[in-house]
């Protein structure tokens, strides 16, 4: 599972274990039931083998998940936390609604409006890190990220713990994994050469994009297999990480 900048809350509904590990050396496997949240990570993780059941969630928009889970993002970044550490017993009554419910539009209907039903009002994202978030920046630039800090009005230390708190990432990772976003698509839909995708990605060169992208996918460009063209986060693993979650 490769980093996207986004949070993620996943509600199975079944009761078997789902597996993951950090991708970090040392790999201890962990498994989850009922719902969890990936928070925003920094580089990727492993994902186990899917049990047969129906599952639901939903990826936030970047500053969103705060606002609705109820807790600073800068506190889930990098971490893997069962829903009902964060909403006591109401995580359990979701689950069980949602679980409750054989049609899927249903379904999707529902934890909709439950979670519109819990966005902190008024709105709390700061207009600093929504400025910065609207902008078009697509990419990491050191000199147009200082320039929205410059145009917001903030220190460059409180701008970072502004979008920190709310996005769950420094500026600085969260446009680097914006910039590689941008390159997944365009390798998952392998409509360029990697030279063409480094340059049209703003990296120095391709051997910039290479050494960027095995610190956030753990492999090289080369060795990146989207589990699909529209799953350009997912990539399935051929190696010995692979008998590792066979045989967890």
């Amino acid at each position: 599972m490769l980093p996207s900048g986004n949070t993620n809350l996943i509600f199975a509904l079944h009761d078997a274990p789902i597996s993951w590990a950090s991708g970090k050396s040392g790999i201890t496997w962990r498994s989850w039931t009922h719902s969890i949240v990936h928070g925003p990570q920094t580089s990727y993780y492993l994902a186990g083998p899917k049990p047969k059941g129906a599952v639901v969630g939903v990826s936030f928009r970047p500053g969103m998940a705060g606002l609705i889970l109820g807790v600073p993002l800068s506190e889930l970044q990098d971490t893997h936390i069962p829903l009902d550490e964060l909403w006591g017993y109401r995580a359990s009554e979701l689950h069980d609604r949602l679980a409750s419910v054989n049609d899927p539009l249903a379904m999707l209907r529902l934890l909709e409006s439950e979670l519109i039903a819990r966005i902190r009002r008024p709105l709390l994202l700061h207009p600093a890190v929504a400025y910065a978030l609207g902008s078009s920046l697509s990419g990491y630039n050191p000199s147009q990220i200082n320039d929205i800090r410059k145009q917001t009005g903030y220190s460059a230390r409180h701008f970072i713990e502004l979008f920190r708190s709310a996005v769950g990432l420094t500026p600085k990772r969260y446009y680097r994994i914006r910039r590689f976003s941008s390159v997944l698509a365009h390798l998952a839909a392998r409509d360029s050469s990697l030279a063409d995708v480094a340059v049209s990605a703003g990296y120095a060169d391709q051997a910039h994009l290479s050494r960027e992208f095995r610190e956030l996918a753990g492999i090289t460009p080369s060795s990146y297999r989207p589990r699909s063209a529209d799953s350009a986060h997912h990539h399935v693993a051929t190696h010995d990480k692979v008998k590792k979650v066979q045989d967890f």
